[in-house]
């Protein structure tokens, strides 16, 4: 996460760069500053590669906080955010972009009154990808509230996850369910969603951070197990949802 930079701070953190990295990244941008021709390259190009130059020398991160990007930068938000799209267009591929996706559908947030499940992406790229993708399962997402929050249902969360990331057969975690004593055989979508509502409901009537802190692993867990071990995870969610 990156915090904001006064204008002393951003030239002091480039003044400790290696000055060999320093050095190849202006041969780099001056290259580029070149081609075609001397000053041809438009100013918003000028911009994102700069902007390039920062991420690689380490004084923004790949994915920086919109706001730490603004207050450094002293740049609008439209402008910071599309500093960061052009920026990630240019070097994040599909196979990049559902890593990103996957760790953060490891880690949601849920939303009490309307039940549904909260996702922050700083990167708005990513934000695009994640809407083709329920595209492709037929779902959609709200993300009127705010451009870095994204809201599914937990059936579009399922779908998504089934449609990308699917580790674990829903015929394990159907034995895995009788195993632990269910009663009655629950689909695999029954089962998270009755998952999902069941830590929300928990984490949101708990003032204790370490249970929030656990939602990443349960769900990390159902999403990441080996169908070996459903059993065990299963079993682990129900007796803490209880």
């Amino acid at each position: 996460m990156s915090n904001p930079l006064t204008k002393d701070q951003l030239i002091y953190k480039l003044n400790t760069v290696e000055p060999e990295k320093v050095k190849q990244a202006f041969v780099e941008f001056i290259q580029l500053y070149i081609t075609p021709a001397f000053g041809s390259l438009p100013k918003r190009e000028v911009d994102i590669a700069l902007f390039q130059i920062l991420q690689k020398l380490k004084i923004f991160d790949k994915n920086p906080e919109i706001y730490a990007l603004l207050s450094s930068l002293r740049v609008t938000r439209s402008k910071a955010r599309g500093l960061l799209y052009e920026a990630n267009l240019r070097s994040s591929s599909d196979g990049n972009l559902d890593n990103e996706l996957f760790e953060i559908l490891k880690d949601p947030v849920f939303l009490k009154d309307n039940d549904k499940i909260c996702l922050e992406i700083g990167n708005p790229l990513l934000i695009d990808h994640l809407k083709h993708s329920l595209k492709q399962v037929k779902r959609i997402t709200d993300g009127s509230f705010s451009p870095e929050l994204v809201k599914l249902t937990p059936e579009a969360y399922l779908a998504l996850i089934n449609k990308k990331f699917a580790r674990v057969s829903k015929k394990d975690i159907k034995t895995a369910l009788i195993e632990c004593g269910a009663k009655k055989q629950i689909s695999a979508k029954s089962l998270f969603v009755s998952v999902l509502k069941n830590i929300g409901k928990k984490v949101l009537g708990d003032a204790n951070d370490s249970v929030g802190e656990a939602i990443g692993d349960y769900l990390g867990g159902l999403i990441t197990h080996a169908s070996k071990n459903v059993t065990e995870l299963v079993e682990e969610i129900v007796n803490k949802t209880k």
